[in-house]
C-alpha cells in the first residue's frame, strides 16, 4: 500500500497492537495491509519509543516523522536490489525481507523503500516459481508422513506376503528425503523411523510437521491437536517442536506431499518388478534408489536435493544428542489398595499415599517409571520372565507394614511347622487365599502374637476349630480362645494339680475331646 494510505491507518495499527494485543496477521486483515507492513510499523514504533498514550494525540505527519524520521529528497535513480542474492539469503535461518532491506539501505541510503523492495522481489520470485524456498527456511522443518501405497515382502519359506509401509520425510529448503519400510504403522515403528531419519540427516531440525496420523496425534483438532505421550517425549528428548498439519490441509506440508509423489514414482514404481524376501533387502534397494533420486537435478532450479541440502540445510541442523531416544510406551492405571500398579501383568509398588489414585506408567526396555500429575513418583527395574511378579520398595510401605519386611513365606511356614500341625495348616491356607504375599503378613503376625499370649497348644486347638469352620482369620482364632470354648475343651490337659478333683470324683466320665 502507498505511504499515504499507510499513514491513514497507522494509528489503527498501533491501537490494535498496543491496546488490543492482536497479532500482525490479524491486524493486517483488519486494516487491509500485509502482516509484514504491520510488523514493520510496530517495530519502528517500539524502536522510536512511541507508546500509544503519546501516539493517540499526534497527527499522521508527526507519527510519520517519529517512525520514519525526516523525509529524504527523492533522487532520480535508485540502486536496484540484487534479486539473486535476496533469493539465496532467504533460504538461511532467521533471514527475512525486512533484515535484507535494512542491510541494503545501509549500503545504499538512497535505495528503494521497504514496500517497493518487497514488491519488486515478489514479482521477480513469481516469474522464477521459487515460492517454496521462501516459505521453508534451511534446516527449520522436517515434514513426515506414511506413503499411502504399500509394497510387499515375501517369506521365502512359506510364500506368505507381508505388507511393507513406507515412512517418508523431507527436510528444510532442499526437501532432501529419507525413506524406510516397516511391517506396520504402529507407534514403535513411527518413532524408530524418526530416530533413523535424524541419524541419516546427521542433525536435528527445529520443527517436526506430521500429519494427524494416530501414530503422532491421539486427538485431532484444527487448533489444538493432542500429541501421544511417546511422540511428545521423543520430541522433548531431541528438543524439537511438533506442529501437526491441519486436517485435510495438504498445503501445510507441501514438501512431503510432493516428496511422497516423487517416491511413489522414482522408488516404488521403479522397484515394482522386483521381489524382496526381507525388510533388510527391501530397505537396501530403497536406499540405492533414494540416493539416485536425491542427486537428480531440479527441473527449474539449480542443483539437486542433495547439493542444496549440503549447502543450506546441513550446516544449520542442530547437533544430535549423545544417546538416541529409547522407545517407551505409556499406560494409565489406578493404584490398588495394596499400593501396587499393574504393568504388562507385573506389579510395582508406589508410595502408599497414592493408593486408589490415577497414575501414568512409562514402560521402557529396562525401567518402569510411574508418574502422578506429570511428576515422577518412583521407578523400578522392569520385571521380566514369569508373570504376576511383584517389585516392592520398603520406602513405599506405611509404618505398620514396615514391621513385616523381615518376614517371608518361607520363614512364616517354618515358624508354623515348629508350633503345631493345625497352626501350619492355617498359615498355608492364609497364604493360599491372597494374591500378594505381603497381604498375608498381617494375619501371620497376629497369629504369632496369639501364640505368645495364650500358648502353643490352645492356639493349635483353636486353629483346628477355625479350619473346620473355614474361618482363616487370626481374629476368629483369638475369639475362640477368649470366649472360653477351646479353653474348656483343653482344661484337663492344661490345668493339673493335686488338689483338683478328677472326673471319677463325680461318679462319671467327662469326654474332653472335641
Amino acid at each position: 500500500m502507498s505511504r499515504r494510505s499507510k499513514m491513514s491507518k497507522i494509528k489503527e495499527i498501533l491501537r490494535l497492537s498496543m491496546i488490543e494485543g492482536l497479532s500482525s496477521n490479524s491486524i493486517g486483515k483488519s486494516v487491509g495491509c500485509s502482516h509484514n507492513t504491520v510488523s514493520d510499523i510496530i517495530r519502528r514504533a517500539q524502536g522510536s519509543g512511541l507508546a500509544w498514550k503519546f501516539a493517540e494525540g499526534l497527527d499522521d505527519d508527526e507519527i510519520e516523522r517519529r517512525i520514519y524520521g525526516e523525509k529524504r529528497a527523492t533522487v532520480a535513480s535508485r540502486p536496484e536490489p540484487d534479486m539473486e542474492y535476496i533469493d539465496r539469503e532467504l533460504r538461511r535461518p532467521g533471514v527475512n525481507l525486512s533484515l535484507l532491506w535494512h542491510e541494503y539501505k545501509l549500503e545504499h541510503p538512497d535505495g528503494v523503500q521497504y514496500t517497493q523492495y518487497c514488491e519488486r522481489y515478489r514479482k521477480w520470485a513469481g516469474t522464477r516459481q521459487v515460492s517454496l524456498h521462501i516459505r521453508h527456511k534451511a534446516g527449520e522443518k522436517m515434514f513426515v508422513d506414511w506413503v499411502g501405497d504399500t509394497m510387499t515382502v515375501i517369506n521365502s519359506e512359506t510364500g506368505e506376503a507381508t505388507t511393507a509401509n513406507l515412512f517418508v520425510s523431507a527436510i528444510g529448503t532442499s526437501g532432501y528425503p529419507y525413506v524406510e519400510a516397516f511391517p506396520t504403522r504402529e507407534k514403535d515403528n513411527w518413532i524408530k523411523a524418526h530416530v533413523n531419519a535424524f541419524r541419516y540427516y546427521g542433525g536435528l531440525p527445529l520443527i517436526l510437521v506430521p500429519d494427524n496420523d494416530k501414530s503422532a496425534v491421539t486427538s485431532a483438532s484444527k487448533y489444538d491437536p493432542e500429541l501421544n505421550k511417546t511422540y511428545r517425549e521423543m520430541a522433548e528428548h531431541y528438543g524439537i517442536a511438533v506442529i501437526p498439519a491441519r486436517v485435510r490441509k495438504p498445503k501445510d506440508k507441501p514438501k512431503v506431499e510432493k516428496c511422497v509423489d516423487d517416491i511413489e514414482t522414482w522408488i516404488m514404481a521403479a522397484l515394482r518388478n522386483m521381489q524382496f524376501f526381507s525388510f533388510a533387502e527391501l530397505n537396501a534397494a530403497i536406499r540405492m534408489k533414494l540416493a539416485t533420486f536425491s542427486e537428480k537435478p531440479y527441473q527449474k532450479l539449480e542443483g539437486s536435493r542433495k547439493s542444496v541440502f549440503e549447502e543450506y540445510d546441513k550446516p544449520v541442523l542442530r547437533q544430535l544428542p549423545l544417546q538416541p531416544y529409547e522407545y517407551a510406551d505409556w499406560h494409565s492405571a489406578t493404584v490398588n489398595t495394596d499400593y501396587h500398579v499393574e504393568a504388562l501383568k507385573q506389579y510395582y509398588s508406589v508410595p502408599y499415599s497414592y493408593a486408589k489414585q490415577k497414575v501414568d506408567i512409562r514402560i521402557g526396555h529396562d525401567v518402569i517409571e510411574i508418574f502422578h500429575k506429570g511428576l515422577r513418583i518412583c521407578s523400578h527395574k522392569r520385571l521380566k520372565g514369569k508373570l504376576r511378579q511383584y517389585s516392592t520398595c520398603v520406602e513405599h510401605m506405611p509404618e505398620n507394614h514396615k514391621a513385616y519386611i523381615g518376614m517371608n513365606k518361607e520363614s512364616a511356614l517354618k515358624w508354623a511347622m515348629d508350633k503345631g500341625e493345625n497352626i501350619q495348616l492355617l498359615v498355608e491356607r492364609i497364604f493360599g487365599r491372597v494374591t500378594v504375599e505381603q497381604q498375608a503378613y498381617r494375619s501371620i503376625m497376629g497369629l504369632m502374637r496369639i501364640v505368645k499370649t495364650y500358648g502353643t497348644e490352645i492356639t493349635d486347638e483353636a486353629c483346628k476349630v477355625a479350619l473346620f469352620a473355614r474361618e482363616y482369620g487370626c481374629g476368629y482364632v483369638e475369639r475362640l480362645i477368649k470366649s472360653g470354648i477351646v479353653k474348656k475343651q483343653k482344661a484337663e490337659i492344661i490345668i493339673k494339680h493335686d488338689n483338683i478333683r478328677g472326673p471319677g470324683y463325680y461318679g462319671g466320665e467327662v469326654n474332653i475331646h472335641a
